[in-house]
This record gives C-alpha cells, sequence and structure tokens, in this order.
C-alpha cells in the first residue's frame, strides 16, 4: 500500500462514524428571518451573535433545498467569513473543525443527500482558506489539517454527481477542487505539498467511474494553476507529474469504458489549463515554463 492510499484510508477510518455537529432545532430561525438578513446585505441583526447565527446557518449546508444551501446558508457565511471578515480566529478555527468532520460524514455514499453537507463544507472551507490567504489569520496547525482532510476527502468522495435536478447542485469534486485551489495558494503550503495536490488530482480524473461534464475539469485546472503560479513553483516536479498524467488513448488491449473515460478526463484537464495560462495577460515564469509542457502532453490526445 502506498504511502498516499494509507493516509487516505486512516483518514476514513478516523471519521467514519463521524456525525454533524450540529442539528436544526426547533428554536432556529425560519426562512424568513434568513432572507431579512441576506436582503440587509447580509448584516447581523441587531442583539443577534454572528457566531450563534453561524453556527446556525452553517447546518443548513446540509440542505436538500437549493435555496436553503446555496442562496441562503453559502452566501451568507462567504459575506461573513471573506467579504465582512466578522469572525474571528477562534470562530473560524471552530467552523474549520466542523467543517472538516462534516467531509466524513457517511463518506463513500452515493445518490443520498448526505453529499450536500460534504460538498458545500468543502466549499465554505474554501471561503475560510481564501480569507487567510487574504488577510492571514490562521497558524500552520489549522491550514496543514485542512489540507491533509480535503486530499483525504477528494479520494473517498464517491459521488460525483453534479446538478441534481429539484435540489441544485452536488459538485462535490468541483468544491474539493475550489477547496485546493486556495490551499494551493497558502502560505503554509509547500512544493511537496503542491506535488501531493497534482497527484491526488490525477487520481480523481482516473478512478471516477465517470467523465466530469459539469465544469470540473475546468475548477480542477484552476487548482494546477494556483500550483504553476506559485513563486516557488516546483518546474522539475510539475515535468514529472506531466509525464504521469499525460492522456494516451487506451490501446485495444485494456481498452474498456473506465479506461476511456480517464482518457477524458486527463484530455479535459489540460485543455482547460492550456487556455487557462495561454490566456493570461499577465503570466508569471512558472506558466511560460508550464504551458510548453502542457501543449506537449495534448499533442498526444488530438
Amino acid at each position: 500500500m502506498t504511502n498516499q492510499r494509507a493516509f487516505v484510508f486512516a483518514v476514513i477510518g478516523l471519521f467514519a462514524f463521524a456525525q454533524p455537529v450540529h442539528r436544526a432545532s426547533n428554536a432556529d430561525h425560519d426562512k424568513a428571518y434568513w432572507q431579512a438578513i441576506a436582503a440587509d446585505k447580509y448584516h447581523v441583526p441587531v442583539g443577534a451573535s454572528v457566531g450563534d447565527l453561524t453556527n446556525e446557518i452553517a447546518e443548513r449546508l446540509a440542505s436538500p433545498d437549493p435555496e436553503w444551501r446555496d442562496t441562503i446558508a453559502y452566501n451568507t457565511l462567504a459575506s461573513w467569513i471573506y467579504q465582512q471578515r466578522l469572525l474571528d480566529a477562534a470562530e473560524l478555527r471552530a467552523l474549520t473543525a466542523r467543517l472538516t468532520t462534516n467531509l466524513q460524514v457517511h463518506v463513500g455514499s452515493t445518490d443520498t443527500d448526505d453529499v450536500f453537507r460534504r460538498s458545500f463544507s468543502a466549499l465554505v472551507l474554501s471561503v475560510i482558506v481564501a480569507r487567510d490567504n487574504d488577510a492571514p489569520v490562521l497558524e500552520s496547525a489549522d491550514i496543514r489539517p485542512t489540507l491533509d482532510a480535503a486530499l483525504g476527502y477528494l479520494a473517498a468522495e464517491q459521488d460525483v454527481r453534479g446538478y441534481v435536478p429539484v435540489k441544485g447542485w452536488a459538485h462535490s469534486a468541483a468544491h474539493t477542487a475550489d477547496l485546493l485551489k486556495f490551499l494551493a495558494r497558502n502560505r503554509f503550503v509547500t512544493p511537496a505539498d503542491h506535488a501531493r495536490i497534482l497527484t491526488a488530482l490525477t487520481h480523481k480524473l482516473t478512478t471516477t467511474p465517470a467523465v466530469f461534464v459539469f465544469g470540473e475539469d475546468e475548477r480542477m485546472a484552476r487548482a494546477v494553476l494556483s500550483v504553476v503560479k506559485r513563486a516557488d513553483f516546483d518546474a522539475d516536479g510539475f515535468r514529472a507529474w506531466i509525464a504521469s498524467s499525460t492522456p494516451k488513448f487506451p490501446p485495444e488491449s485494456i481498452l474498456s469504458v473506465s479506461s476511456l473515460q480517464a482518457f477524458q478526463n486527463l484530455k479535459n484537464l489540460l485543455s482547460k489549463l492550456e487556455v487557462l495560462i495561454a490566456t493570461d495577460a499577465q503570466p508569471v515564469a512558472g506558466e511560460t515554463a508550464a504551458l510548453d509542457l502542457v501543449r506537449a502532453a495534448l499533442k498526444s490526445a488530438y
């Protein structure tokens, strides 16, 4: 068993029986209350505690109702965490701990509403890391476990539905890619960690029994781009990753649905990455080096 797989199984084992920290109760506010907060540009109501309200609305990330989950819960948390920066370091740490635990609630299940809790927890974690990237407030001891949890979740999540009729976006792969995108930019994440991120993305693309068609490939490409744009970009490491991730049409001897899906997913990722780098109006040094490697890899795919 490789170290990477051993880590994944350790994470799954640790949280296999994890349960949500908080359940909505009869004391929680109704939808009209939260709609009024949104209409008031997410100002915290007079006399209310932002910490208490954060704990309450975070539970709605698990809702199968897209208005509760996307329009109210996510938008409110994004405003309080990032735009208004109302949560202090202690509150961010508590929320991060809750959300990383959520990543493992019933992980491995498919076609259930549990995916919304996991997926939207990953998305809100991306907002927390983005906040820390812009205005440092967390420590290495906060960021590094979040990276480990994100990589473990990416590998463990089996429900990769994109858009679910009536219930809206599940999008677990895209939301995890968003989290990895911001983690790749963080000051506590190293070139060795960048290699872990790239390897994890390739593993997801080549082992998922589906072709991603809801924009996940672009979101993953943006995570790769965050690695490429780093001042400490490891060109040799990136070259090695490209060599292992070059899409090659499977020969007849191993031709199967899964091998064709893996080929298409890698082809789509590198195609999106090529466009993102080529259209960057102000490319950094790493992008110039990466672009040549990406284009060379794509020649075998077209």
